[in-house]
């Protein structure tokens, strides 16, 4: 599928860990995006727990990737359930057209990646791609102004990209992710919700 036709010029993809599933920073990013956000951003949630039980399920069953895949996919929606239920101004969207769609109603929206995933041929069915991939791969697909992954864990100042995926503080794909993307790309602390809060506003 090409790009969408006529996506707001300063749409923000904001990726928001699993890994800040229980930590009392992840409010303070949803009560910021749905403050600051409205109209611009689209939040992609990551897999945090709900994907390491798919991980624990595999390991036991030895069941496919394509199958893990798929169920990683779900628990991603799952976190994206979660945030939906702290903070009831965010909506969540499936496909391209609806995330476009609640964006011109000056929504902030949480992807719900299923759909569109399973739908898409060039996205690998493989743990080298979780939802820091597909956070890069929706920023292209929307055009976006600015792609931002917020992690748990410390980011070493200056870090690359290359450097950032070879410690595994993004996923193996990423970096081959980003290769056409003309957006700025950010890799965040998930104490860094002050500083975003002021770039968003002034964007």
């Amino acid at each position: 599928r090409g790009r969408v036709i006529g996506a707001a010029a300063m749409t923000w993809v904001v990726k928001l860990g699993g890994s800040l599933h229980a930590d009392p920073a992840l409010q303070n990013w949803l009560d910021m995006l749905a403050s600051f956000g409205k109209g611009k951003v689209v939040i992609v949630p990551g897999g945090g727990p709900f994907a390491d039980q798919v991980r624990v399920a595999q390991r036991r069953w030895g069941f496919n990737d394509k199958t893990a895949h798929h169920m990683a996919l779900l628990a991603m929606e799952q976190f994206g359930l979660q945030l939906m239920g702290m903070n009831s101004a965010l909506v969540g969207a499936s496909s391209l057209s609806d995330i476009q769609r609640h964006i011109a109603e000056s929504r902030v929206v949480i992807w719900m990646p299923s759909e569109t995933v399973l739908s898409a041929p060039d996205i690998a069915a493989n743990w080298n791609v979780t939802s820091d991939s597909l956070a890069a791969w929706l920023a292209k697909k929307l055009d976006a102004a600015r792609l931002v992954l917020v992690k748990s864990c410390a980011i070493p100042a200056g870090a690359r990209l290359v450097g950032l995926a070879a410690s595994g503080i993004v996923d193996a794909a990423f970096v081959e992710s980003c290769g056409e993307l003309s957006c700025q790309i950010e890799v965040v602390e998930k104490d860094a919700w002050e500083r975003v809060s002021l770039t968003l506003t002034g964007s």
